[in-house]
């Protein structure tokens, strides 16, 4: 009797001595409920504790050299947001949280706030909001269901209409536009490459840009080796982070973008793979090395398939990074007035661009290095007005057939401004334009340099529209008989010249 009564004794000083575990380390993270369920079932987040607040399911949680925005979902699945947040070298004091009618607010001082709304029914959040300092991101919230797609900017009474849909799982504190010019700027930028949006693949089936939940398609190699990572696919010709020793674990996790066949036929894989909790890196390696066939298919002077190449310029001093989505971390310094080739846009925040460098600058005869710099800091390099081609588009034009590559109809005037607007072709001519959605803007058209891989059609000219809203839509453009037609990566639209009665465009007249 008395071993049976030493046993229970042992089992209950056993099990007390769990739970005393478990609260300590619960009380080293700080965190309760659902949160801290989820962090307690790993030890990835065992040197993390609270920043701040906790408005359960989120929290700001901290290390040494690394913040991030946990996550609980419905599914009592764990998400870490590291772009979300700032970071140590940031300096900013802790974050607020605060949760209201399940919408979450997150703040950083009275000046800067951001509230995220859930949109799906899986629970995902995304952008409803933002305010920092005088400027002011409100979304055009269409459905609940999806969410946002487009939101107005505004700052001290200038407004422009800025495209996009943001999630908190692709969310970019730092380079969230902050004013209605770098609106403007990422709006010229992602006009430009329409054609070429998520140039690094789209996630298998959703239609998703990629990001750390969406991380791409799962490679497991199973091998106890290692495999060489370089930042292009061309070799010991290309950079080599990690102090030109780069190397990724076949044993690991591996995410593979997508694939690339170079000019020597040598058969790549892009891929994303964790360095640290706090680092990850994108790169290539040999498919050979991954398990993965030689490339036999392979278009690269197609639009979507392959990438864009279009001469783009730094407007200010930035950075160039491997890893976009979590560290951020510089790889180089890039002074204004830095050229590229641009090869396409990797999400709404980095351009994915190609130069050679040597001793820590960008030269040319360098090694190849492939990379991601902010969207807002580049813009296309400015080319030559055609003025003869202009003059052919003066007049008043019609849509006749074809996708929307722009506006029902389109005024050319030939001070370089344009008045468009979409029609409900139901209603009778009077009633039509009485309420025809009306916009202007600025308009030119330059050449074409088939080289740029942006449309299938391979035009002899760009034609680039400014919207007054803050919109710009850019398309190519080839004269044909009478009218013209505008294309994109994969469709085109046929223009003719309007009638009178169809385009009536002022007030007096409808």
């Amino acid at each position: 009797m008395k071993k049976c009564f030493g046993l229970v004794f042992l089992v209950i000083a056993l099990i007390t001595t769990l739970l005393f575990s478990s609260t300590a380390s619960a009380n080293s993270w700080n965190l309760k409920g659902k949160l801290l369920s989820a962090v307690i079932k790993t030890h990835d987040w065992d040197d993390y504790t609270l920043l701040g607040n906790q408005a359960d399911p989120f929290a700001v949680m901290k290390a040494r050299y690394h913040q991030a925005m946990f996550f609980v979902d419905n599914r009592d699945k764990l998400h870490v947001y590291t772009t979300a947040v700032y970071q140590p070298d940031d300096k900013r004091e802790a974050p607020s949280l605060m949760m209201m009618d399940q919408n979450l607010y997150l703040s950083y001082g009275n000046d800067e706030q951001y509230v995220f709304r859930p949109g799906t029914e899986d629970g995902e959040y995304l952008l409803y909001s933002a305010t920092i300092r005088n400027f002011q991101l409100l979304s055009n919230w269409e459905n609940e269901a999806d969410g946002p797609f487009s939101y107005w900017a505004n700052e001290r009474g200038s407004t422009a209409l800025w495209q996009s849909k943001i999630r908190l799982s692709d969310f970019n504190i730092k380079l969230l536009p902050h004013s209605v010019a770098e609106v403007h700027a990422m709006n010229l930028m992602h006009a430009q490459f329409d054609s070429s949006l998520q140039c690094l693949g789209f996630v298998e089936g959703s239609g998703d840009i990629y990001n750390v939940d969406h991380p791409g398609k799962l490679l497991k190699v199973g091998k106890k080796k290692t495999a060489p990572v370089y930042s292009a696919p061309y070799g010991k010709s290309a950079w080599r982070a990690g102090n030109g020793k780069a190397a990724v674990g076949l044993n690991g996790d591996i995410w593979m973008l997508s694939q690339y066949r170079n000019e020597e036929g040598q058969s790549y894989a892009c891929i994303r793979y964790n360095v640290s909790e706090r680092t990850q890196r994108i790169g290539y390696a040999l498919c050979k090395d991954l398990g993965l066939p030689e490339i036999t298919d392979w278009h690269p002077d197609e639009p979507i398939t392959g990438f864009a190449h279009v001469d783009v310029e730094a407007t200010a001093d930035t950075w160039l990074t491997d890893d976009p989505d979590v560290s951020q971390y510089s790889q180089f310094q890039v002074p204004k007035g830095t050229q590229f080739s641009c090869m396409g846009l990797y999400n709404d925040y980095y351009a994915y661009v190609g130069a050679e460098v040597k001793n820590d600058r960008f030269v040319y005869g360098g090694a190849i290095i492939w990379g991601f710099v902010p969207v807002r800091n580049l813009k296309p390099i400015e080319q030559e007005k055609q003025p003869e081609a202009m003059s052919r588009l003066v007049g008043k034009w019609k849509m006749e057939a074809g996708g929307s590559m722009a506006d029902d109809y389109l005024v050319f005037n030939s001070d370089g401004t344009f008045t468009a607007g979409m029609w409900n072709w139901d209603l009778d001519t009077l009633e039509r334009v009485k309420i025809a959605a009306r916009d202007s803007g600025t308009w030119y058209v330059t050449k074409y340099n088939p080289f740029m891989n942006l449309y299938w059609n391979k035009p002899p000219f760009q034609l680039t529209l400014i919207y007054d809203n803050g919109q710009v839509k850019i398309r190519g453009l080839n004269f044909v008989d009478e009218g013209f037609s505008l294309t994109n990566a994969e469709g085109g639209g046929g223009y003719i010249p309007a009638a009178e009665d169809d385009v009536q465009l002022t007030e007096d007249q409808g």
